[in-house]
């Protein structure tokens, strides 16, 4: 039974593991029925079905979205409203709205733009202020305390759901991961798979082997068959060998060393000669001219001809 445990997926393992069970306690072999590496492996594999399929997160989000979007439509909707009344100077107690106007743009100016603890802070602050006896006869007079009584009830209701989230998240980071329960799985596992690999010449055994067995090449074939788990071969280009040039493709070059003592970098004969090369390319492509004046060499000037006469 040839199977790499930890290349299969997480739900292919806990599968595997599963169907292993079943079969081994299906009633057909009692002789592994109450063998300890099986009764580990049940209990492993169940812990691990509890884990691997936890939730990341609470699953609250949406109503923590909705919860805080309602608050904010209470507390906009109070606030246009002392807004639109204490701009219009004919109605009568234009001066409380106005007050309790200052108090909601100051501790709620922009509050959509705020995280959830900043505006729950904000909102804290400006609920104080508002329950002040001063503040609650101003909403009385202005028939806005059901407005205010609705604010403060959206904003409980969102502190419940938020405390309820961070405690529901609490409690899922406390359960350990599937990644440091597999590993167990996966040795119970081996371990079990070994143990009836190793006993399948004896009678009661040779049948849970040819069962596990094909249970286990089916798990094997999830991986060998996905292209996209094998290591990608790496390519190598092949390598570019330089091709040498040929010699009629080569440049004819006339090449003069210099010393940087000396001044004459030619000698008479050579500086006569070069006129006339440069004047015919072909006669240049027979001749190599080199000049040394060197004080570590001697000077000297070489004619070198391919063919043909030497230049006058």
């Amino acid at each position: 039974m040839k199977i790499t445990l930890s290349r299969l997926g997480t739900k292919n393992l806990a599968s595997l593991a599963q169907r292993v069970v079943n079969s081994s306690k299906s009633g057909k072999y009692k002789i592994a029925e109450e063998h300890d590496f099986l009764k580990a492996l049940e209990r492993e594999s169940a812990e691990y079905d509890k884990l691997y399929v936890k939730l990341t997160y609470s699953g609250k989000g949406e109503e923590i979205t909705a919860a805080d979007m309602a608050r904010d439509k209470a507390f906009y909707a109070l606030k246009l409203y002392l807004k639109g009344y204490k701009d219009v100077p004919s109605l009568p107690d234009v001066t409380e709205a106005a007050v309790l106007y200052k108090l909601m743009d100051q501790y709620g100016g922009n509050i959509i733009k705020m995280t959830y603890a900043d505006e729950s802070a904000q909102l804290k602050r400006l609920i104080v202020e508002l329950d002040k006896p001063e503040n609650i006869a101003r909403l009385t007079t202005l028939k806005l305390k059901p407005a205010y009584e609705e604010l403060k009830a959206k904003q409980k209701a969102f502190e419940d759901f938020y405390a309820e989230q961070a405690e529901a998240n609490a409690e899922l980071r406390a359960l350990p991961s599937a990644s440091s329960v597999r590993a167990r799985l996966e040795s119970a596992l081996r371990a079990y798979l070994d143990l009836v690999f190793a006993m399948r010449s004896i009678t009661g055994w040779d049948m849970l082997y040819r069962d596990l067995n094909e249970m286990v090449k089916a798990a094997a074939a999830t991986y060998k068959n996905d292209k996209g788990a094998r290591t990608p071969r790496i390519r190598r280009h092949p390598r570019i060998r330089k091709s040498r040039r040929s010699p009629a493709n080569r440049k004819t070059t006339i090449r003069t060393s210099t010393c940087p003592r000396r001044s004459n970098p030619r000698s008479p004969r050579a500086a006569a000669l070069l006129p006339s090369l440069r004047k015919s390319p072909k006669r240049a492509a027979r001749v190599a001219i080199r000049t040394s004046i060197c004080p570590k060499n001697k000077r000297y000037t070489h004619f070198g001809w391919f063919g043909g006469a030497p230049p006058p």
